[in-house]
């Protein structure tokens, strides 16, 4: 295979698949932070897998890519167990790891001051969001980011329609009081 041809075929697939993953993520993910990683890494342990095996045996990349997620879900989970007994606070990290979470906090910055505003304003009231409450946090990813229907976000997170409701409609209003909108 060409790395054309591998590359059109990830394309592809990553376009057909990334919501569904998405939202298997965001249900299944041990924290709600840790979902952009892990979708991260299921696509590139399927480029890898893709690169270095073909993809002519794969009949549902669907399925294939749904599996991996599983995997790299459970995987991603025992290591933050594992993780969360070593390090108990940013004290605990070395000069390495502190470098790289200032790296990573600071690489998206935006050309448009407009944009970059928006941007800082949207992290801000997620962050307040997920601080104060996981679930709402993950309703708000599902429903807006995955665009899934509120029906199914309940269905999904195994809740009342109404609850989720609820939680989405309070803290939309929350929000818009805190943040002067």
């Amino acid at each position: 295979m060409t790395k054309p041809e591998i590359d059109s075929y990830f394309n592809d697939v990553y376009s057909a698949t990334f919501k569904a993953v998405s939202r298997y993520v965001a249900s299944h993910a041990s924290r709600f932070q840790d979902s952009e990683d892990i979708i991260q890494n299921v696509y590139t342990r399927f480029y890898k897998r893709i690169t270095e095996k073909g993809f002519g045996d794969i009949e549902s990349p669907e399925a294939f890519v749904i599996n991996i997620a599983k995997f790299e879900c459970r995987t991603f989970l025992s290591s933050f167990i594992k993780r969360r007994e070593k390090v108990r606070n940013l004290s605990d990290f070395s000069e390495e790891e502190s470098a790289a979470l200032d790296a990573e906090l600071s690489r998206n910055v935006p050309l448009l001051e407009d944009v970059m505003n928006n941007k800082i304003l949207a992290k801000q009231i997620f962050d307040d969001i997920i601080k104060n409450d996981e679930t709402v946090g993950k309703i708000f990813y599902l429903h807006f980011v995955c665009d899934m229907k509120l029906e199914e976000v309940a269905k999904r997170l195994d809740l009342n329609l109404s609850t989720v409701k609820t939680k989405l409609y309070r803290t939309i209003e929350r929000q818009k009081k805190k943040f002067d909108m």
